[in-house]
């Protein structure tokens, strides 16, 4: 696994079997910074974190045939969670606690999927010139 190829660059393909151990190393991640290290820090860092989230799955989108403009969904999600999280916005008590497990729950249905989905064969069709 290239750190640069799997969490920085958004072109390319990214295998399910590389996908697999870059999730596991980006969930290990952010179970550190979220039980370990405490206060602003930490909740700045998961913020943080979402950059290279969203590129991992947009390169396993890619290699799966889909666009990654997918993760609009689950990025706005998280993005909001983490919004009502920092106070920085409030939707009233009902809704701030419905959007984190909502964003979460979303969150894990694409990481899933792109731990069980097929990935395509590369196109073999040169580029129009």
């Amino acid at each position: 696994m290239i750190f640069e190829s799997s969490f920085v660059n958004p072109n390319g393909r990214t295998s399910r079997a590389e996908f697999v151990p870059a999730l596991v190393t980006l969930l290990a991640v952010v179970m550190f910074y979220a039980f370990v290290v405490t206060g602003r820090t930490a909740q700045w860092c998961l913020v943080v974190l979402l950059f290279p989230a969203v590129i991992l799955h947009a390169r396993r989108l890619h290699d799966m045939g889909r666009t990654g403009w997918l993760l609009l969904a689950p990025a706005f999600l998280m993005i909001a969670a983490f919004a009502i999280w920092l106070g920085i916005v409030s939707l009233g008590a009902p809704l701030d606690s419905a959007v984190p497990l909502i964003a979460l729950a979303v969150s894990a249905g694409f990481a899933l999927w792109g731990c069980i989905g097929a990935g395509q064969a590369p196109s073999l069709t040169p580029p129009a010139a």
